[in-house]
């Protein structure tokens, strides 16, 4: 073709990818550095709504297993079952080992492991798919994205989905490096879709780009001699049955939900309960109150164009752009190559796009799963963290943008070089402030945190609870009222659905209160409102940019009469 749209793009399985490289070499560095960092801070996380529930899921999925398959006990646990529990096992191996440490630092050290190694995928996903610097880039941007970062520590499900999704992700990407691909890739694809799988339902996702990967290797093979065309077909053909047979051996393995009963009508009664219209509340969004039942179409984009550092957005306006140009060009030479060759020609853009398979994988993981979830109108709430699995594919192809850029920026070194510092030290000096509350950082565009409140979702998993129970445990250490020289203080912690469980958050003996008239003190996250007006006074906040993320109250009234509530 006269007009190649990819060549920009080294095809896959040419591109060496080397330990030694310079890329992996600084990005092994800031890893490591990322990782001192986030094992020295994992006990300033909170504890957040879900960690209350999935904590016990990882003993009782143990047993399942220990017991040779007769403890069931984890089939009665909520409906963690229909997750699979690779992730709170390995958490609950952590915390029998590290007794050293709090339960709930242990497993916000181990979440935070994991989701960094899914980030660390990105160095050769972004090698092999787009070329150098391109996945560290991509690395940057996650690790400077306060929604992300912040989730690394305690998101119990999400965090070890996209952990599971980016290493798939990679597997297949390495399985299609050559046409025909080798068989040691072909089970690693197989198993890291399995493994996905058995982390959410939304793991079929892996498969999707498995096959997808092995379509465009099938074009590769079109395009090479007829005699070997036919055997190279069947040998992919081959390939991709494999790897999907691996896939669900390793999934039946790993989620005991699908051992119990017939597998695939297993999954699909997981499919069924998740999709569906499980939860239904309302809550703010740009300004405008939305239902998690009915959200507008534009409510995903809304909240990337809100959560991404600006530098993140705006590479991804850019990576639109040349995307729109790239496919303008691929369409108009193809057509011509059709117009002068007929079957010939299709085969020749059939082998061009299949150069680029590694670049469309990442595409399709980018925006597939955002683009399914609007047209179907999914149920998705608390902004991104039931699509932060996609967030690394975005940041590689913001780093695809980036690479792009380059020669225009190093015209001018100073400019560019200086924009992007300053960038990311604003960038990271605002995660620093929000600590240990990353998460809830907006952007600009959005108006910052300051601007967010009555417009914004913000602390959605209550996390600033558990600084205000610290900053209480520092108040009555520094100056213990003489009531509690008796008896320990009644504090009841405001969150919805999860007041009786709160007891892991206290360092102190505090005895849970699940009623405000029954405590001495009341702890009152952004979310969760103590059923209306607090019988005390406000004694202390929670706060960032002056936005407050919790209230203590000193109830008026000590509790009398009646046993305490259980801890």
């Amino acid at each position: 073709m006269d007009n190649r749209a990819t060549q920009s793009v080294e095809p896959v399985a040419h591109r060496p990818v080397g330990l030694k490289d310079p890329e992996f070499i600084v990005g092994g560095l800031l890893l490591l550095g990322v990782l001192i960092v986030g094992l020295c801070t994992a006990s300033d996380y909170g504890i957040t709504t879900d960690e209350f529930i999935f904590d016990p899921y990882g003993p009782k999925a143990l047993a399942w297993y220990t017991s040779g398959f007769t403890d069931r006990s984890l089939f009665g646990y909520y409906d963690n079952y229909l997750y699979g529990p690779w992730f709170q096992i390995l958490v609950a191996a952590a915390q029998q080992s590290f007794h050293f440490a709090d339960p709930f630092t242990v497993r916000h050290a181990v979440t935070f492991v994991v989701g960094l190694a899914g980030i660390a995928a990105l160095i050769p996903i972004g090698r092999l798919a787009i070329g150098p610097w391109a996945g560290l880039a991509g690395a940057v941007l996650c690790l400077t994205t306060g929604n992300l970062y912040g989730h690394l520590f305690f998101t119990p499900n999400d965090v070890p989905f996209l952990a599971a999704m980016t290493w798939a992700t990679l597997a297949i990407i390495v399985m299609a490096r050559h046409p025909v691909p080798t068989w040691p890739a072909t089970v690693a694809a197989g198993f890291f879709c399995g493994l996905a799988i058995a982390t959410r339902f939304g793991g079929m996702l892996s498969q999707v780009y498995l096959v997808g990967a092995m379509a465009l290797c099938a074009l590769d093979v079109l395009g090479t001699a007829k005699s070997d065309r036919l055997k190279s077909l069947g040998a992919v053909g081959v390939r991709t049955l494999g790897a999907l047979v691996v896939a669900w051996i390793a999934a039946v393995a790993l989620w005991p939900w699908l051992q119990a009963a017939h597998p695939v009508a297993r999954f699909m009664e997981a499919y069924d309960y998740f999709i569906r219209s499980y939860v239904q509340f309302r809550f703010p969004a740009w300004g405008q109150t939305i239902s998690s039942a009915a959200l507008p179409w534009h409510y995903i984009p809304g909240q990337l164009l809100a959560r991404l550092p600006e530098g993140f957005v705006a590479l991804l306006v850019i990576a639109a752009l040349f995307g729109a140009v790239a496919v303008g060009r691929f369409a108009s030479a193809c057509n011509a190559q059709l117009r002068q060759s007929g079957w010939g020609g299709a085969l020749a853009c059939g082998s061009e796009l299949a150069e680029s398979r590694g670049l469309l994988v990442v595409t399709v993981a980018a925006l597939g799963p955002p683009l399914f979830v609007i047209a179907r109108g999914s149920v998705i709430f608390d902004a991104l963290r039931h699509l932060l699995f996609v967030l690394p594919m975005l940041a590689l192809l913001a780093g695809w943008a980036l690479l792009k850029l380059m020669p225009l920026l190093l015209r001018l070194p100073a400019y560019g070089i200086g924009i992007i510092v300053l960038h990311l030290a604003t960038t990271v000096a605002t995660l620093v402030y929000l600590h240990p509350l990353e998460y809830v950082a907006l952007n600009g565009f959005a108006g910052g945190v300051a601007g967010a409140p009555g417009r914004f979702d913000l602390d959605y998993w209550s996390a600033g609870a558990t600084e205000a129970v610290r900053r209480l445990e520092a108040r009555l250490a520094r100056d213990p009222p003489a009531r509690f020289a008796t008896r320990p203080p009644r504090v009841m912690v405001c969150i919805g659905w999860r007041e009786p469980l709160v007891g892991p958050m206290f360092r102190q003996p505090w005895i849970v209160a699940t009623v405000p008239k029954d405590a001495d003190f009341a702890i009152e996250p952004e979310r969760w409102p103590c059923n209306g007006a607090v019988p005390g006074t406000v004694i202390d906040t929670v706060q960032r940019f002056g936005v407050t993320f919790a209230r203590t109250f000193e109830i008026s009234q000590p509790a009398t009469g009646g046993a305490p509530p259980p801890r």
